[in-house]
């Protein structure tokens, strides 16, 4: 097998996982008693509430999310960069830098619901 072939076999390995996270993401249950409250819980959290459990779910599934786009991101960008297409690759690697914000903001969150 050559070398590209085994990229192209690494990056669709790495589109499964993460659309498997999307997946994750999407069809598990939400925290809130109301459909559709993704954020909310983990928003509405405060330092007080100490093992506020609908916030740290909330919050493993922002991260989840986050982990998901970005490996969504980075096979997209490793699939542009194998075609030629160099700058619109490096436009996509750039758009890396908002899943890596979203992880930092769920992390937070997910201290915030712990402590």
């Amino acid at each position: 097998m050559n070398r590209r072939q085994e990229i192209l076999r690494q990056v669709s390995l790495l589109s499964l996982i993460g659309i498997g996270l999307f997946g994750i993401t999407f069809f598990a249950p939400d925290a809130a008693p109301h459909q559709g409250a993704f954020f909310q819980p983990a928003l509405q959290t405060s330092w007080r509430d100490v093992l506020d459990f609908p916030a740290i779910w909330a919050s493993i599934k922002i991260i989840l999310f986050c982990i998901g786009l970005f490996l969504v991101i980075e096979s997209t960008g490793t699939v542009l960069s194998l075609l030629k297409f160099r700058s619109l690759a490096l436009v996509v690697f750039f758009m890396q830098l908002v899943p890596c914000l979203g992880l930092l903001l769920g992390s937070y969150f997910l201290v915030k619901s712990l402590l």
